[in-house]
């Protein structure tokens, strides 16, 4: 039996069409990018997707200091791998070779458009291989429902990569159908391998496809009225699970590394989930409802949802089949509330944000039920009337939930409407015309549904969140001042984060910003400890734009504000990528980021002065240093805020001046500037969700003392050595010192760093990379060794005798990846001989049988 048979392409490529078009209308009744000024790119998709597919591009362009394996362009040199499977490597993420760097905006909306088309295509090729006697332009109009329920249009519209999840669901079941129905060698050869090509694009909505694919497995083994004997579909299910395993394990090279990165990534606190009522899960069938990040989004269109709450009660159905897909769907639901099912639903670590990113398999069931009740043909009255009871019920019951749109509260009535005019018109069948006219009408009413969907949904997310702008003059700016700059790896040139907290992708550069899921606790960990800001519990890290740091790191150039409006390109005199520094090298006794700045600078550039902390005349802000290290800034009941206090202390004159607080939540007034917010009191939870960067908030006066103004909203803390007083003639001759000691050669590759050094002396050679897992150093010919570290950089010890240095970086897991792959495919090409031998064997025994005769 074939996937799909001749002819029958015609149909999902239909769906895929009319999705895609309803899906564009929305967005241009809208006017957002690319139709109008409005940008779409909300949370994820303009912080992460943009800027990584920017990546991707000029990696694949050869125009990218990194390669697949590692990213020198963000936070000063980041692991890649799980990156790309998180975010972009899925096959469609290709789609932005089609396209100019500067419309990468454009090339995101072509994928999101191309992946909802596609899962229409997918899903209306498996329904047609459930009931391919059935209307043709039903089973089309049911995969364009599934490809643009509420979650594909709501969660998926802004988290592209999860729409490979959304495709990935009705092809791996039709993959399943086949190789259980055609018991030949070709269905076992390519669904592992189509498998494999889904896991690598997104793995973790994929893993809730396969999951999803295993209870529709189920269904159909319990309930398909053509699947003979008991055996024979046991075996078949063995057969899905085979080549469904061996597709997840040809996937190995990449995800065997991946799940390693994701080990060793930033944590997140534990998420403890709490199920929401009854009222607002169900709400969210309701079309054109929105609920990103706390709903799911199950809305598959009120023609569908009517066949699916009708599949129950139709008795042209067999008694067997909906007891068994009533009972799965059912149970899908009520995974989604329980705490231990909700566990194994996201891989038993509870996501930070929406719970509920599994919908979509629930909107796939419903499909499936709704659409072999419309193949059974819906005659009863009751299994009608019973449906649109509920659904108005339901209507009526969330009229003003917050997630029921104005939209939804008029196109629920008049699809109901449309969706019985229609039964009517082919329960009483008048005439081929008025049977015409109705389906017509319905296909025009369900894709004038899915746009108002699209507008109703987009317009109600952008009023919640905010959007990043997408590519124009600022970025245009920004890159030509960065490319202007670019001697990597003599230094570096930092973009800034003017769009996005990931614009060393976005514009290019190496520069520190970087905001991943996956980035490695040790990098956020020492960045942060050096004084940079953070955010999403340290998975972005925020540039304090420090001079110390700028010379650590090599920062040669950075892109700033100018005073009009505009930007302009900062130069500064930075210490070489690699130094070598004495063996045992100097190490500072200041405390906090000052100290460790210091001690990888390997200089003695700060001085931290004893402060006086004066509440404002006629405050009742008391100030406590109990808590060792830190000052408590207390705001008893009753005292107005924002409370003054004022910083007062002395330092070497004409020093810089820096505030470091990574808890403090209030603001500064810089001299000459207006109050400047250091961290808001609403987006903290202390040490774990954000924190403060250092700040420079001016110099001393000529007698050497400074007297600083803050405010505070909250009960806040400071740390003892938070003024930090910078001396720049000191920080010169340092990084005078650093440029005498560099390395007589260096060379970086995508992912290695190769030195030629001038023998002489003992050293500790040093690198201007954070240490992370993966890294590998050889001195000579010596043995490849981890490296070691100097206040989080890199670092390999070397004798007088030695004249070169090798690192390299290799994703922990590949070679198990590797090792797991190859036997997945000896395994596969093992199976297919020995299915070709015994089918030659059953071929050739009633031939020998026959010539005996």
């Amino acid at each position: 039996m074939r996937v799909v048979g001749r002819g029958r392409m015609a149909v999902p490529g239909v769906a895929a069409l009319a999705a895609a078009v309803a899906v564009i209308l929305g967005g241009l009744l809208r006017g957002t990018y690319p139709f109008g000024a409005r940008s779409r790119n909300i949370l994820d998709l303009g912080q992460q997707f943009v800027p990584m597919h920017a990546h991707l591009r000029d990696v694949m362009t050869g125009s990218s200091p990194g390669d697949f394996i590692f990213n020198w362009s963000s936070g000063y040199g980041v692991p890649y791998i799980g990156d790309f499977m998180a975010y972009n490597g899925a096959a469609l993420s290709w789609i932005v070779l089609l396209f100019p760097r500067d419309r990468i905006d454009l090339a995101l909306y072509a994928i999101m458009i191309v992946a909802i088309a596609s899962a229409a295509a997918a899903m209306t090729a498996y329904l047609r291989m459930l009931r391919p006697g059935a209307p043709a332009w039903i089973s089309a109009l049911a995969g364009v429902s599934y490809a643009t329920c509420g979650w594909a249009l709501d969660d998926g519209g802004y988290m592209t990569g999860w729409l490979y999840g959304l495709i990935a669901f009705p092809l791996i079941c039709l993959l399943c159908e086949w190789v259980r129905r055609r018991r030949a060698v070709l269905p076992m050869l390519v669904a592992p391998f189509v498998i494999a090509l889904f896991w690598y694009s997104h793995f973790y909505t994929v893993y809730m496809a396969t999951l999803g694919a295993a209870l529709v497995l189920i269904a159909r083994v319990l309930s398909d009225p053509d699947g003979g004997s008991w055996w024979h579909r046991f075996t078949g299910s063995v057969r899905c699970l085979v080549v469904v395993g061996i597709g997840i394990a040809l996937s190995a090279p990449l995800l065997v590394p991946t799940f390693k990165s994701v080990g060793y990534a930033r944590p997140s606190p534990d998420e403890h989930f709490d199920a929401i009522s009854w009222l607002s899960f169900f709400g969210r069938l309701l079309p054109a409802s929105e609920g990103v990040g706390k709903t799911p989004g199950l809305a598959v269109g009120t023609v569908l949802l009517l066949a699916a709450l009708s599949f129950p009660l139709n008795r042209r159905i067999a008694r067997r089949e909906r007891i068994v897909w009533s009972v799965v769907i059912l149970l899908t639901i009520v995974s989604m509330q329980i705490p231990l099912t909700h566990e194994i639903w996201h891989g038993f670590d509870s996501p930070n944000g929406n719970p509920f990113r599994q919908a979509f398999v629930v909107a796939g069931m419903l499909v499936i039920a709704g659409w072999l009740s419309l193949a059974a043909g819906v005659r009863d009255v009751l299994a009608i009337a019973v449906p649109v009871v509920l659904l108005m019920a339901l209507y009526g019951a969330a009229f003003g939930a917050w997630s029921t749109t104005p939209l939804t509260r008029v196109v629920v009535p008049a699809m109901v409407a449309v969706a019985v005019l229609a039964w009517a018109a082919w329960r009483w069948r008048q005439s081929q015309l008025v049977l015409r006219v109705a389906a017509g009408l319905l296909v025009v009413a369900v894709l004038a549904e899915v746009t108002a969907s699209t507008y109703a949904i987009d317009k109600a997310r952008a009023e919640k969140y905010s959007a990043t702008p997408t590519w124009g003059p600022l970025q245009e700016q920004a890159r030509a001042l960065v490319m202007s700059a670019q001697d990597w790896p003599r230094h570096r040139v930092s973009p800034g984060a003017f769009s996005t907290v990931n614009d060393p992708m976005l514009v290019g550069g190496e520069g520190p910003e970087y905001y991943s899921s996956t980035i490695p606790d040790e990098l956020s960990e020492e960045l942060i400890n050096l004084g940079f800001g953070y955010w999403a519990f340290g998975r972005a890290v925020i540039d304090p734009a420090n001079p110390v740091i700028d010379a650590v790191f090599s920062v040669g150039a950075r892109v700033r504000s100018d005073d009009q409006g505009g930007l302009e390109l900062a130069r500064s005199t930075a210490s070489p990528f690699v130094t070598v520094r004495p063996i045992k090298p100097w190490v500072s006794a200041d405390p906090g980021p000052y100290g460790l700045q210091e001690t990888a600078l390997g200089s003695d550039v700060y001085a931290i002065p004893k402060l006086t902390v004066v509440p404002a005349a006629g405050s009742t802000l008391a100030i406590s240093d109990r808590r060792p290290g830190l000052l408590t800034i207390k705001l008893p009941a009753g005292t107005p805020t924002p409370a003054e206090f004022r910083l007062a202390g002395r330092c070497r004159p004409g020093s810089e001046l820096y505030l470091s607080g990574r808890e403090f939540a209030g603001e500064v007034l810089v001299p000459g500037q207006q109050w400047a917010s250091f961290l808001p009191a609403f987006g903290k939870r202390p040490g774990i969700y954000s924190g403060g960067a250092v700040r420079a908030v001016g110099s001393t006066d000529a007698s050497g003392s400074f007297d600083l103004k803050l405010r505070t909203s909250a009960t806040t803390q400071l740390p003892v050595g938070a003024i930090g007083c910078l001396d720049r003639a000191k920080l010169n001759l340092a990084v005078t010192r650093l440029e005498r000691s560099q390395p007589a050669a260096v060379s970086v590759g995508g992912h290695r760093i190769d030195l030629k050094l001038t023998p002489g002396k003992r050293g500790l050679v040093v690198m201007g990379v954070v240490k992370t897992p993966g890294w590998q150093c050889r001195v000579d010919d010596r043995t490849a060794r981890k490296p070691t570290q100097l206040a989080g950089l890199m670092a390999v010890s070397v004798g007088p005798t030695a004249s070169s240095v090798s690192c390299v970086y290799r994703p922990a897991g590949l070679r198990l990846g590797l090792l797991t792959g190859a036997a997945a495919l000896a395994a596969l090409l093992a199976l297919a001989g020995l299915m070709k031998l015994l089918e030659r064997r059953r071929t050739a025994a009633p031939a020998a049988a026959a010539e005996e005769g």
